[in-house]
C-alpha cells in the first residue's frame, strides 16, 4: 500500500495540492484476524486498538487495500480525528 500511497501523493502533487505519505497509524492492543467476523464483529474488533505514532496531519487521504464492511476505515477515521485531523 506505500506505493499506493506514494503514487496517489504525487498525483495530488502535480493537480496542485500540498500532499505526502505519512504512515502514523498503528495497531495496539491485540485484534483478531477478521476473516470470517460480521459486521458488527469487525468493528468491535478494531474499536479503540487504533493510535496515531506520530502528529496527525490536518487533512488525510485514507486508503485501505480492501474494502468488506468499513470497519478499518471507520477505526481509522477515528483515530486520526482523535489525534487532531479535521478532514479526512
Amino acid at each position: 500500500m506505500t506505493a499506493v500511497a506514494r503514487a496517489c501523493a504525487r498525483a495530488l502533487t502535480r493537480a496542485g495540492h500540498v500532499a505526502s505519505v505519512a504512515p502514523v497509524l498503528r495497531l495496539s492492543g491485540r485484534a483478531r484476524d477478521s476473516v470470517g467476523l460480521d459486521p458488527d464483529a469487525r468493528a468491535a474488533n478494531l474499536r479503540g486498538r487504533l493510535r496515531c505514532s506520530g502528529p496527525a496531519p490536518p487533512k488525510a487521504v485514507l486508503l485501505d487495500d480492501v474494502i468488506t464492511t468499513g470497519a478499518t476505515a471507520i477505526a481509522c477515521t477515528a483515530a486520526l480525528n482523535a489525534a487532531g485531523t479535521r478532514e479526512t
